[in-house]
C-alpha cells in the first residue's frame, strides 16, 4: 500500500534533498523499477535508513518526486496578474504553465507515472488527488475572483480550471510524450494556448 501523506519538501534535510535529486535522475533516465535503492545511495551518498527517514520506500521516493513538481506548476499558477485584463492574464500564465508541461522534466515524469499507475492503481489516486486536482487550486481561485467582480460566469472553478489548462495542453502535449524528438516552438505554444483562452473565456462571457 502506497502511504497517503504529504511530504514537505521545503523540511527536507541536506542529505534528503541530495537524494530526491538523485532519484529523479535516476528514474527518469534508468527507469522506476530498474532504480535500486543502492544505485540512489551511490550516487548520492547516505544510507538506506536516510531515506527510510526521510521518504518511507522507494514508492515514497517517487511521491516526492511528482510532489516538487507539482509545486513548481502550481507556483506558475500563483504568478496570475490580477492587475491585467483576463484574457492577457490567463494568456501569460498559461504560456508559462504549458512550457513547463513540455519541458523534458515533466514529460519524462508523466511517462514514469504511467508505467506505475497500471501496477499500482492506488497511486494513481492519490497522484491524482495530490497533484492535479490540488495543483490547479491557485487557477481555481483566480477563477472565483473573476466570477465574483462579474468578469466572467463561471458556475464551478474547479472544474473550468481543469478545462482550460487541459485545452492549453492541448495537441501539443499529446505530440510531445509520443514524439520527444520534436519539440514544441514558443510560437506553437503561444498560438496553441491564444485558442485555448479564446474558447474559455467565449463560454464563459457574462
Amino acid at each position: 500500500m502506497v502511504k497517503d501523506n504529504i511530504l514537505e519538501i521545503t523540511k527536507l534535510s541536506p542529505r534528503g534533498r541530495l537524494i530526491l535529486d538523485a532519484a529523479q535522475n535516476l528514474f527518469y533516465h534508468q527507469g522506476f523499477d530498474e532504480t535500486s535503492l543502492a544505485m540512489i545511495i551511490n550516487e548520492a551518498g547516505g544510507s538506506r535508513r536516510s531515506i527510510y527517514n526521510e521518504f518511507g520506500n522507494k514508492r515514497g521516493l517517487l511521491m516526492a518526486v511528482i510532489q516538487r513538481q507539482v509545486k513548481v506548476q502550481s507556483e506558475i499558477l500563483t504568478s496570475i496578474n490580477r492587475d491585467l485584463e483576463a484574457k492577457e492574464a490567463l494568456n501569460q500564465v498559461c504560456i508559462k504553465f504549458v512550457k513547463g508541461m513540455l519541458s523534458a522534466e515533466l514529460m519524462s515524469l508523466f511517462r514514469l507515472v504511467v508505467q506505475q499507475v497500471v501496477k499500482f492503481p492506488e497511486l494513481g489516486e492519490m497522484i491524482y488527488q495530490k497533484g492535479p486536482m490540488a495543483g490547479v487550486l491557485p487557477l481555481v481561485d483566480y477563477l472565483t475572483w473573476l466570477t465574483d467582480n462579474k468578469v466572467l460566469k463561471i458556475e464551478n472553478s474547479h472544474f473550468s480550471a481543469q478545462m482550460l489548462l487541459e485545452m492549453a495542453k492541448g495537441p501539443l502535449h499529446t505530440r510531445s510524450l509520443l514524439l520527444p524528438l520534436k519539440e514544441a516552438t514558443d510560437e506553437e505554444i503561444t498560438n496553441q494556448v491564444s485558442k485555448a483562452v479564446d474558447i474559455f473565456l467565449n463560454a464563459h462571457r457574462m
